[in-house]
């Protein structure tokens, strides 16, 4: 039932309003027809298998830490949810064993063709970096092939988040290509060490060309500021949701990787880099203004004012009437999720089964005391609150947009002075070459 849930509920109602878009591509590379593994890198708790697997066309299955599984029901809850325990060392050398038990959960899983998500890192967190990855996947994938002979598929899969404890953020998710368990086959017959390290060599090699990479942490704030001018330069469709195109995350690949590039090769033009975008940066904050208004003018903008003014009752309307599923899962969150890796997780838990009482009591209260007429009215509450969240967002930026227009009239050096940073940086950044 829960499994059900997740697939009916979340991706077309609410990820639409969690996410401000989703870019989910190469679907078509994933051989669905076999038993498959998904291997991901971690960043968002719950949040990351979910996403996966929430818009392949079978039933997805993940695992989970086996100490989730303590309490009857939280055990419950996800046994219904399609989870199956690992054993960690975290949890106890001892306990490790229990993974043999485990493992044939899952194997029953596999033979039937299915999938499990899995999360070799091992552990969750919100870098733009990998982790080493573990060898319990690698142990499952054999372990398939030699009990029951079963030809498992493993897929990398990279799970890249602007924010991942943001509302209204991005997500991209992209499938690498498959590899097949029998390649390792004969490796693992004679050397079942070596056949391991190969197994976590391959799926990180493809996490690799899927993840969005920031090898040092020094270079975090730049590749931030880099990132999110990249973004300023690509237009996407206003209203538009999920893409099925890989060009977001190739752009924000190519930045990561010329950042990595000049850090090992070339500190000095790097350092170079860093100050003229911290120079910009600075400029930026000290006026109040937006990179986008220096990327670029925003076609038809007297439609947004018009929008803005046109659109304000149905904003007031919309606002209200969702006015307690809009404020009580920030309220939860900011009161009691200290860990930010959880913040999504129990964001889009808490705000979906609450309007799932919410909205059926709206409209018994809509039918109760207005009638029919009552019920019509009640079933635009969604939608509405749906078109509050692209209002807030038009309306923040045409107040950047009009700073914009105030300094631009009184401060005209300024608006040039800040362009021309912006260029050079464009410049100095098209210009920097990644050998192949």
């Amino acid at each position: 039932m829960f499994s059900r849930f997740l697939k009916y509920i979340l991706p077309p109602f609410t990820f639409r309003v969690f996410f401000r878009r989703i870019f989910y591509s190469n679907l078509k590379k994933v051989p669905l027809e076999k038993p498959l593994l998904f291997v991901g890198n971690h960043q968002n708790s719950f949040m990351d298998g979910i996403l996966v697997g929430s818009y392949l066309p079978q039933p997805i299955h993940f695992t989970m830490r086996a100490d989730m599984f303590r309490k009857p029901f939280a055990r419950f809850c996800l046994r219904e949810l399609n989870v199956s325990p690992v054993y960690r060392i975290e949890e106890g050398f001892e306990n490790v064993h229990k993974n043999l038990e485990a493992f044939g959960s899952i194997y029953d899983i596999l033979i039937k063709n299915g999938n499990f998500i899995m999360f070799s890192e091992g552990i969750c967190v919100q870098e733009k970096r990998l982790q080493k990855l573990r060898k319990g996947t690698a142990r499952l994938a054999f372990g398939a092939e030699e009990k029951f002979g079963l030809d498992v598929n493993i897929v990398p899969v990279g799970i890249n988040y602007t924010y991942p404890a943001r509302f209204r953020k991005e997500v991209m998710i992209n499938f690498h290509d498959a590899f097949s368990i029998r390649e390792l086959k004969d490796l693992f017959k004679t050397n079942p060490a070596k056949a391991l390290l190969a197994f976590n060599e391959k799926c990180d090699e493809g996490l690799r060309k899927e993840v969005i990479i920031i090898e040092d942490p020094k270079n975090d704030w730049l590749a931030e500021q880099l990132l999110k001018m990249g973004r300023n330069d690509m237009v996407l469709p206003f209203f538009k949701w999920r893409f099925d195109t890989d060009d977001r995350r190739l752009m924000e690949k190519g930045i990561s990787e010329k950042i990595n590039h000049l850090s090992r090769s070339d500190p000095d033009k790097l350092n170079s880099l860093i100050q003229d975008v911290k120079s910009y940066s600075d400029l930026l904050i000290k006026n109040r203004l937006s990179d986008a208004n220096i990327a670029r003018k925003l076609d038809w903008g007297f439609l947004r004012y018009f929008t803005l003014i046109a659109g304000f009752p149905l904003f007031i309307a919309g606002y209200l009437s969702n006015l307690i599923p809009f404020l009580i899962p920030r309220f939860i969150c900011d009161k009691l999720i200290k860990d930010p890796r959880f913040f999504s997780s129990v964001y889009i838990s808490s705000g979906t089964l609450l309007y799932l009482i919410y909205f059926p009591l709206i409209l018994i209260l809509a039918a109760i005391f207005a009638g029919w007429p009552g019920v019509m009215l009640a079933l635009l509450v969604p939608p509405a609150g749906y078109l509050v969240l692209f209002y807030q967002e038009i309306f923040r930026e045409r107040l950047d947009t009009l700073r914009f227009t105030w300094l631009n009239a009184r401060k005209s050096d300024l608006i040039r002075e800040l362009a021309g940073y912006r260029r050079n940086i464009i410049d100095l950044m098209g210009k920097i070459t990644i050998n192949p």
